[in-house]
């Protein structure tokens, strides 16, 4: 029988795929030619919404989620500015030039403290978690 994944091992993995996105969208037009145009502006959407990140609460730090929160309003204001933009139309505008920067920079702030397990508890990248004995 497998065991259910820990709360914190859940917003670790969150935190892992958000980088992954990061590299998507740092990748530029190429980004928007890998996953669509619908894709492009929806990849945050299932993780950024979580309760922990809208709350503070979540394995990002503090600077990690400013970024990330950063590059959440130009996908709004880039959709709302291209609602009825092709894939082609938007890949030239000026949109996926404004915020592959962004995500680069994002994505090198995650690496200051480097991804976390998938498979356990860590207080810390590289860290293992070990709950105190109170």
């Amino acid at each position: 029988m497998t065991e259910e994944p820990s709360a914190r091992l859940i917003e670790q993995r969150v935190r892992n795929r958000i980088y992954e996105i990061l590299e998507i969208l740092a990748d530029c037009d190429a980004g928007v030619n890998l996953v669509g145009i619908n894709g492009y502006f929806n990849l945050f959407d299932d993780f950024l919404h979580h309760p922990s990140i809208e709350s503070g609460t979540s394995v990002l730090s503090k600077d990690e989620r400013a970024i990330v929160l950063e590059i959440t309003h130009l996908l709004e204001a880039a959709c709302a500015s291209t609602p009825d933009f092709t894939r082609a139309e938007f890949v030239e505008s000026v949109w996926p030039r404004q915020i592959a920067p962004k995500a680069t920079d994002a994505r090198m702030l995650f690496l200051q403290r480097g991804l976390f397990s998938e498979e356990f508890d860590e207080a810390k990248p590289g860290q293992r978690f070990v709950p105190s004995a109170s």
